[in-house]
């Protein structure tokens, strides 16, 4: 554990932010740079788990190599004189969609709104072949000051699309749950499959509801792609004329569609060497 005032890096801690299945996370500021962080810190428990920290840098590797407003930076990675790994994320300031509906559904063009950003950051991680795999409405930040009305965090059980990984991974599913996070912001419930979206809340536009139905179906073929969603949400609101029409966010360029080079190479201490994307991590 890190007290306030003590340093991980060029970083100084403020105060900690929570406990995470494979390290802790804390607030802190840079001792130069005008930049607050979420710098998360492998547990010491944890030390001897070469898995564990090869799942924090992974997280680290993944992110950076997505590029969107919606998606939080890494600032730079590092070893403590233990080894065990640590990184800093960019601070994402805000309360937590969970926290908003825990005082009710969302009004009809926060929920549009939320519906579209939401698809946006899916569709950019999955066309560059990464999943979320932990999508609930506590990773899920708003972020009204920012270009998106709402930010993506917790990525690290995220995984790379790989016909030779050994976890068998379906972008569709993050549409699941965007569809489980979405039903509940519009009628305040769990879906019930015995209960379609439009019979809870009648009031709600069809296109809406059906949209948010074949999300939620079991097969996940039968479910529409994050781009699909995306597209369908933005000509609802165009056509409702619920919210502002919004242009699509697109990466700078020299922001390559590969999740990661073919092979990168890691090396956080002496005999610690971690291979992520096309090649095999040791």
């Amino acid at each position: 554990m890190f007290s306030p005032e003590q340093r991980i890096g060029d970083y100084k801690v403020e105060r900690t932010l929570g406990s995470e299945e494979t390290g802790m996370v804390y607030l802190a500021t840079h001792v130069v740079l005008p930049r607050r962080a979420a710098i998360k810190v492998m547990h010491a428990s944890n030390a001897w788990l070469r898995q564990v920290a090869v799942q924090i840098i992974r997280e680290a590797c993944i992110l950076e190599a997505l590029s969107h407003p919606g998606i939080p930076r890494v600032f730079e990675c590092g070893v403590l004189p233990d080894r065990r790994p640590w990184t800093a994320f960019e601070w994402l300031d805000g309360p937590t969609l969970g926290a908003t509906l825990a005082a009710g559904p969302l009004e009809m063009a926060d929920l549009v709104v939320m519906i579209r950003d939401l698809a946006e950051v899916l569709a950019h991680a999955h066309e560059r072949g990464v999943v979320h795999r932990r999508l609930t409405a506590d990773a899920i930040i708003h972020t009204p000051g920012r270009k998106m009305s709402v930010s993506l965090r917790q990525w690290g059980d995220a995984c790379t699309i790989d016909t030779q990984a050994r976890v068998s991974v379906d972008a569709r599913d993050d549409v699941h749950a965007l569809g489980v996070i979405a039903h509940g912001a519009l009628t305040g419930r769990l879906p019930d499959r015995a209960s379609p979206t439009a019979a809870r809340c009648p009031t709600a536009p069809h296109e809406l509801t059906s949209l948010i139905d074949r999300m939620l179906a079991i097969e996940p073929t039968a479910r529409p792609t994050s781009a699909e969603v995306r597209d369908r949400v933005v000509r609802l609101a165009e056509t409702l004329q619920l919210v502002p029409p919004t242009s699509r966010w697109t990466p700078p360029l020299g922001v390559a569609p590969e999740v990661v080079p073919a092979s990168v190479e890691i090396s956080p201490a002496p005999g610690f060497a971690i291979r992520i994307g096309r090649t095999t991590t040791r």
